[in-house]
């Protein structure tokens, strides 16, 4: 077995039949069971946890094995089957469930899965919420079997819940959450207007759960869908993290089908890249940006704040400051951003990687409602995807990797020396902000020895030259 991987806030993933079992999936189901009872004790049945997941083929072997675990312990549970990230986290706060557990591990390679955990504030488990389940799952080996009549109990609440949540004419509840999660994405955008450039759409599905909900929203907004690995079935046909090494396929259909634009999505859907209509990705960086620009285009809002992590594009900055908003830096994770967005009542926010938040419409990472945005602006400026991203503050990103043999705050303490006349932020690892609008950010990683380099400067000279400076004194 490799090295047993640890939960997080981003929650766990493991490599499946290796460090993901299904003992160790039915021992955190446990574990967040007991955190769910603990953090909202009342007596009898009276907890509610639904179950949602990417397609990942192994996903439903993970299901069927902790959903009886978490009924053993008299909670109610949803199985919501396959479910986007975002409609999962949007559920959670609209239904008033105790919390949710969704089967997936995001973008990474097809041997894994993994388990996110989220509370019943809709949101995902925080660094104490994550040490909580820990504890639980480090001392607990008890099997939770009920007595029979309080299982027929449990069983009976279910199947109520089950029949509360159909349609007389027979959707599921994958169907009632994705129409629920559609119809508050509408609800904010103009739609007719949309509707009246008949757009013609090409997507990339990742064979995940994207797959659910894009052919009803975008039949909702009058636009011809071109899909490609739209079946969540979990069997990629290349490696599903979006970026533009594995985005040849997308590339491709937008050029040859004359395609107005083309979005993919990573497998849990939380996570967004835009295509132009020359074919061409464009930075991830883009996605937030674009988001940012639409929602800070409409109205006055002198006064709000936006809110990105401390590794995401400078665009943010200035786009907020040509509305008059202030940009707040967050440390790197979307519970982090989502924190930061609470405390300052942020109007928008998100993370570099292609994950907008935008809590009118849904207070997590959201691929759809980010896409619905972005084709909303792009609607309103009547402009090609490629002339409205030159409408943007231009910037070159580079990220890279430094291996750590020494003291990381010697090392830190070197740049500070060098770089004398940046501005020295060290929330999150160390940033430095110069003059000019360049910076670089340098933060430790987790699981390897090295420390990950993010930089960005409005020539690529000029970054290639911070990278080499900042290199040299390691």
């Amino acid at each position: 077995m490799a090295n047993t991987p640890k939960l997080a806030v981003s929650g766990y993933r493991g490599i499946w039949g290796d460090t993901l079992t299904i003992d160790i999936a039915k021992k955190y189901a446990q574990s967040f069971g007991l955190f769910i009872k603990e953090s909202n004790p009342r007596p009898g049945l009276g907890w509610t946890v639904l179950i949602g997941r990417d397609g990942r083929e192994s996903g439903p072997a993970i299901r069927d094995a902790i959903i009886p675990v978490l009924e053993s312990m008299g909670i109610n549970v949803i199985d919501g089957d396959v479910l986007p990230t975002p409609t999962v986290l949007l559920a959670v706060r609209e239904n008033k469930y105790d919390g949710a557990i969704i089967i997936t591990a995001s973008h990474n390679p097809i041997e894994y899965n993994g388990l996110k955990f989220i509370t019943a504030s809709g949101f995902f488990t925080d660094e104490n919420q994550v040490e909580k389940i820990k504890k639980y799952f480090d001392v607990s080996e008890r099997e939770y079997i009920v007595p029979g009549s309080l299982a027929q109990a449990v069983e009976a609440s279910r199947a109520k819940i089950q029949q509360d949540f159909m349609r007389a004419d027979g959707n599921n509840i994958s169907s009632e959450l994705i129409k629920m999660h559609s119809d508050k994405i509408l609800s904010h955008i103009d739609v007719e207007l949309i509707k009246s450039k008949k757009f013609k759409v090409a997507v990339d599905m990742t064979n995940g759960a994207a797959s659910v909900m894009d052919p009803y929203l975008f039949e909702q907004l009058g636009i011809q869908l071109i899909p490609i690995n739209n079946v969540a079935d979990g069997k990629f046909t290349h490696k599903p993290e979006p970026l533009k090494q594995n985005l040849g396929e997308i590339e491709t259909l937008v050029k040859n089908s004359g395609a107005d634009i083309g979005f993919a999505q990573d497998p849990d859907a939380d996570r967004l890249v835009v295509i132009n209509e020359k074919g061409e990705m464009i930075s991830e960086e883009y996605t937030i940006a674009l988001a940012v620009e639409a929602v800070l285009s409409v109205g006055d809002h002198s006064g709000d704040t936006v809110v990105v992590n401390m590794s995401t594009s400078q665009m943010n900055a200035d786009i907020a400051e040509k509305y008059g908003v202030k940009c707040i830096r967050s440390k790197v994770g979307e519970a982090n951003v989502v924190g930061e967005m609470i405390k300052n009542n942020s109007i928008i926010g998100g993370e570099g990687g292609g994950g907008a938040i935008y809590p009118t419409m849904n207070f997590a990472r959201d691929s759809f409602s980010t896409l619905a945005l972005i084709l909303e602006l792009l609607a309103k400026r009547n402009l090609k995807v490629s002339e409205l991203v030159d409408t943007l503050p231009t910037y070159f990103m580079k990220k890279d990797k430094v291996d750590v043999s020494g003291s990381l705050s010697e090392m830190y303490s070197k740049l500070k020396a060098h770089f004398s006349e940046a501005q020295i932020n060290e929330l999150d690892g160390l940033r430095l902000d110069f003059a000019d609008r360049s910076w670089i950010h340098l933060r430790p990683s987790n699981t390897e020895p090295i420390v990950r380099l993010y930089g960005e400067a409005t020539t690529q000279e000029k970054i290639e030259e911070l990278f080499n400076e900042t290199k040299a004194l390691f």
